[in-house]
C-alpha cells in the first residue's frame, strides 16, 4: 500500500517505520524537520516539511497515488484540516485522523471523518489496569463502552473445547486464534488448545463466566 503519514512525532514516526518493515510505500510529513530523526538510518520512506494540510507538501509526498492517509499531528485542527484536504482534493479513499479532545468527537463524527480518540483509548487502558482487568485491552467501540476488542490466553481447562463451547451468546464471539506462529479464523467446531492467545468481542463482565479456561496470569 501506498500511505502518507502527517506527524513525525512518536506515534506518527512509530507509524511510518513499522510500516516501512512490512513493506509498504510510506511517506511522512512533518513542519519541524529535526523530528525525522525519530526514523533512524533504516527508514526507507521519504520524508516532507511543511504543514499537514499544505496542497504543494501533500503532492511533494505522494499523495495522488496514496491508498491511505493518516493525521496524526498534536495538532486536532491540523489532522482534521488535513484528512478534510486529503479526500476533498484529492480523493483519497481512506483516511484516518488522531484526535485528542473528545470534546470535538462531535465534529468528527458530523463531518464523517475516521478517528482515533487516543486521550480516551489511554484513560480507558490505565482505568482497566487500576480498577477491574477484565482482558488485556484493545479497544472499545464507541457509544457503546462495554463491549471492547480483547485478547486471553486460554489455559488447561479450555483444552479440547470447540469455539462454540467457549463463546456467550450476546457477551463473547472468538474473531482469532494465535497458535504459534499461525493466526487462524476458527469455525464454531475449529477446537481449542492451552496456550491458544484469541482475539475476541467481550461484553464487560464476561471475564468472571470464564475465568477457569483462561491462563492463571490472565488475573486473580
Amino acid at each position: 500500500m501506498r500511505i502518507v503519514i502527517a506527524g513525525c512525532g512518536r506515534v506518527g514516526s512509530d507509524i511510518a517505520i513499522t510500516l516501512g518493515e512490512e513493506g509498504h510505500d510510506a511517506s511522512i510529513i512533518d513542519k519541524d524537520e529535526r523530528t525525522f530523526a525519530r526514523l533512524g538510518g533504516t527508514f526507507n520512506g521519504t520524508t516532507h516539511t511543511g504543514l499537514a494540510y499544505d496542497v504543494r507538501v501533500l503532492r511533494d509526498a505522494g499523495i495522488e497515488f496514496a491508498d491511505v492517509f493518516v493525521a496524526v499531528t498534536s495538532s486536532d485542527n491540523a489532522n482534521l484540516m488535513a484528512v478534510q484536504v486529503a479526500r476533498s482534493v484529492f480523493g483519497v479513499p481512506r483516511t484516518l485522523a488522531r484526535l485528542d479532545d473528545p470534546a470535538r468527537a462531535e465534529a468528527y463524527r458530523a463531518l464523517d471523518i475516521r478517528y482515533v480518540p487516543a486521550a480516551q483509548l489511554t484513560s480507558r487502558v490505565i482505568h482497566e489496569q487500576i480498577v477491574e482487568i477484565e482482558f488485556d485491552y484493545h479497544v472499545t467501540f464507541p457509544g457503546t463502552g462495554d463491549v471492547e476488542i480483547v485478547d486471553m490466553t486460554l489455559g488447561p481447562e479450555a483444552d479440547g473445547l470447540t469455539v462454540a463451547d467457549l463463546e456467550i451468546a450476546n457477551s463473547l464471539r472468538i474473531a482469532a486464534v494465535r497458535r504459534r506462529s499461525r493466526t487462524i479464523i476458527p469455525d464454531p467446531e475449529f477446537e481449542l488448545h492451552a496456550g491458544d492467545l484469541l482475539v475476541a468481542a467481550a461484553r464487560h463482565g464476561t471475564r468472571s463466566r470464564i475465568r477457569r479456561y483462561l491462563q492463571a496470569e490472565e488475573g486473580p
